[in-house]
């Protein structure tokens, strides 16, 4: 049984997102930053136990107002295991976002997210409903033209199949985002769950280089490593590839 918390659908009247000043390429990677885009990428997770787990998703993040946010991903799921089944998998939504604090050099948002048992076949998801409060805090270093995130999030399964394990973990993501050009941008995010159920702590480690050949336009290439632990959300190794496009009133100035 593999683990995924994948995608989110939600029906919201998108308002459009103006940023004058602000890196707009490397600020869809804050997670404080609520920008209206939509992003197509595939992830590729490989196990401990020779088996491996792929998801194809199209994501739309929504700004509503100036303070509010809400995200859709459609996932589509490849699970080597279980036959070798694919299809639509679990499907989550961001309920709604919401910015606390915003100022240039800082900022605090809140959310509450819930995926839902609506995989196709049972090896494709959870097979549980899952209830994510986030709160994610960023501050910027202008001189270091870099970045430093933390969220955190409490997961805990509120239903579902029955015959399924509970779920109920805490994770911590740490976001370090090095603006290299207006163009190009590193990100590096190690992650930490701590599993209630079965006592396990694990970590995975991120990397990711993105380019904006354009102004509403990125591409990026990503990898993982697993460092330790026996949660089933530890891979021993993945790779992503993506795309994302804004969209804005204006266009956006690109800012060293």
């Amino acid at each position: 049984m593999l683990f995924v918390l994948s995608a989110n659908v939600v029906l919201a009247q998108a308002g459009s997102d103006s940023l004058h000043n602000a890196k707009l390429g490397a600020a869809a990677d804050d997670p404080t930053q609520f920008l209206t885009r939509l992003e197509v990428f595939n992830n590729l997770q490989y196990f401990d136990n020779n088996s491996s787990f792929n998801q194809s998703v199209v994501r739309f993040n929504a700004k509503l107002g100036k303070r509010f946010t809400t995200r859709i991903d459609l996932p589509y799921v490849y699970n080597s295991t279980g036959n070798g089944k694919s299809g639509l998998g679990d499907i989550s939504v961001r309920l709604l976002g919401y910015k606390i604090i915003e100022s240039p050099l800082q900022g605090l948002a809140a959310s509450i997210e819930l995926s839902m048992n609506t995989a196709a076949f049972s090896s494709l998801g959870t097979g549980k409903n899952i209830l994510v409060p986030l709160l994610s805090y960023s501050r910027v270093f202008p001189a270091k033209r870099m970045t430093l995130s933390a969220v955190f999030e409490q997961a805990n399964s509120v239903g579902g199949d029955t015959a399924r394990k509970k779920i109920s973990y805490s994770k911590l993501q740490i976001v370090m985002i090095k603006r290299w050009s207006p163009k190009m941008w590193t990100t590096a995010a190690p992650e930490f769950f701590l599993d209630y159920v079965g006592g396990n702590f694990s970590g995975n480690f991120e990397l990711r280089t993105a380019y904006a050949p354009a102004q509403r336009f990125n591409l990026w290439l990503q990898g993982g490593l697993g460092m330790f632990g026996d949660f089933i959300a530890r891979y021993q190794w993945s790779v992503e590839i993506g795309t994302r496009y804004f969209f804005l009133r204006k266009p956006a100035a690109h800012h060293k």
